[in-house]
C-alpha cells in the first residue's frame, strides 16, 4: 500500500468523508463512473470556459447557444451521456438543465463586463510540506489580492450537514496553494450555484485560511499514518446510499 504522492482538495475532502472511500479510489485506483450530475457540471464548465474566450461584447445567449452546440458535437457528449448506466432522463432533459445553469450565469454577473486573468488553471504548490495539486475553474485580480471562483451546478449544501469551513474549503486550500507556490494573496473566494442560482462569498482572513491549512496537514498526516496501520476505516452514513463501492460491494461495509 502506498500514499499518493501529491494531494489535491477534492481527494482531502474525500478522506475526510471516509477514509475507506479514499483508499479504494485514491489508492486502489478503482475508477468511479461518471453520473448524469458529473457530466452536466462538466459541458457547463467547457462551454463557459469557451464563452470567456470570445470578444466581450459577443457574450450574449445567442453566442452561448452556439457554442453549447458546438462543444456538444466537438466532445460528442451525445455518446458520453448514452453511455451512462443510469438515465434519470433523456438527451432532452439533460441539454434542458445544462444549459438553464448555462443562461443562469446572468443573473450572478453579466459576461459583458467579466473579465476573468485565468480559467482551468493548473497549480501545484506545498502547502505546509504537503504536495499539493489542483485546478482552479477561474480567478481574476482584485484591487486587495485574488479573487477565487468556482462554478457548482448542485444542490447547495444543507448548513445542518456542513460547515462554512467545509464549504469553502477547496476554494480556501487553493488559496494557500497560490500563497505558497506564487507569493499572492486572495481577497475572497465565491462559489457560484448556477442551478439555483446565487452565489456564496467569503472573505479570506488568516484565521480561515490556517484552518485550510492545518486541514491539509492533518489530513496528510492522518493519511500516512492509515496506510502505515494498512487500516482505513468506513465511515457508514447515509451518504453511503450515493457511494458507487457500496453498489460495486468493493467497500468492507457492505461486502
Amino acid at each position: 500500500m502506498e500514499a499518493p504522492s501529491y494531494l489535491s482538495p477534492s481527494s482531502i475532502a474525500t478522506y475526510r468523508d471516509c477514509p475507506q472511500k479514499f483508499k479504494l479510489s485514491r489508492i486502489d485506483k478503482i475508477p468511479q463512473p461518471p453520473t448524469w450530475a458529473t457530466h452536466v457540471g462538466s459541458f457547463v464548465h467547457e462551454v463557459l470556459e469557451h464563452l470567456y474566450q470570445v470578444d466581450p461584447d459577443n457574450r450574449t445567449h445567442d453566442t452561448l447557444k452556439s457554442l453549447a452546440a458546438d462543444r456538444w458535437s466537438v466532445s460528442d457528449w451525445e455518446q458520453k451521456v448514452n453511455a451512462l448506466t443510469e438515465l434519470p432522463g433523456s438527451i432532452k432533459d439533460f441539454k434542458v438543465q445544462a444549459f438553464k445553469c448555462m443562461t443562469n450565469l446572468w443573473h450572478l454577473e453579466d459576461p459583458r463586463e467579466t473579465e476573468l486573468d485565468g480559467m482551468e488553471h493548473e497549480v501545484t504548490a506545498e502547502v505546509e510540506g504537503v504536495a499539493m495539486k489542483g485546478f482552479i475553474d477561474r480567478f481574476v485580480f482584485g484591487d486587495n489580492g485574488i479573487v477565487i471562483s468556482d462554478y457548482k451546478t448542485g444542490k447547495i449544501p444543507n448548513p445542518k450537514f456542513t460547515s462554512e469551513d467545509d464549504k469553502f474549503f477547496q476554494l480556501l486550500a487553493y488559496a494557500a496553494m497560490i500563497e505558497a507556490a506564487d507569493e499572492e494573496p486572495t481577497e475572497r473566494v465565491q462559489l457560484l450555484y448556477l442551478g439555483v442560482p446565487v452565489s456564496h462569498e467569503l472573505a479570506v482572513t488568516p484565521v480561515n485560511l490556517s484552518i485550510a491549512k492545518g486541514t491539509i496537514v492533518e489530513t496528510r498526516e492522518g493519511i500516512d499514518a492509515a496506510v502505515s496501520r494498512g487500516e482505513f476505516p468506513c465511515n457508514v452514513t447515509k451518504l453511503c446510499d450515493w457511494c458507487h463501492y457500496k453498489t460495486t460491494g468493493d467497500c468492507p461495509a457492505f461486502q
